[in-house]
């Protein structure tokens, strides 16, 4: 079986409460889609490597990352 795509792990991440934590979410996303921690390791530091270079936070860097190829 593949592993989930980046973005179908983005797009259950932010579809949480926004009150929790993004990496939380993420975590969860990576879990349930049937993903493992070095999937989760990359696609945060993606996340978190866009966020600092656009000046945005986590939640806005991986709404841009979701809908990229």
């Amino acid at each position: 079986m593949d592993p989930p795509s980046r973005t179908a792990i983005l797009k259950e991440a932010l579809k949480t409460r926004h009150e929790e934590p993004f990496e939380k979410a993420l975590g969860r996303a990576v879990r349930h889609l049937g993903g493992d921690y070095t999937q989760y390791v990359a696609i945060i530091t993606e996340v978190r490597e866009y966020g600092r270079v656009h000046g945005t936070d986590l939640r806005d860097a991986a709404r841009a990352l979701a809908i990229q190829p």
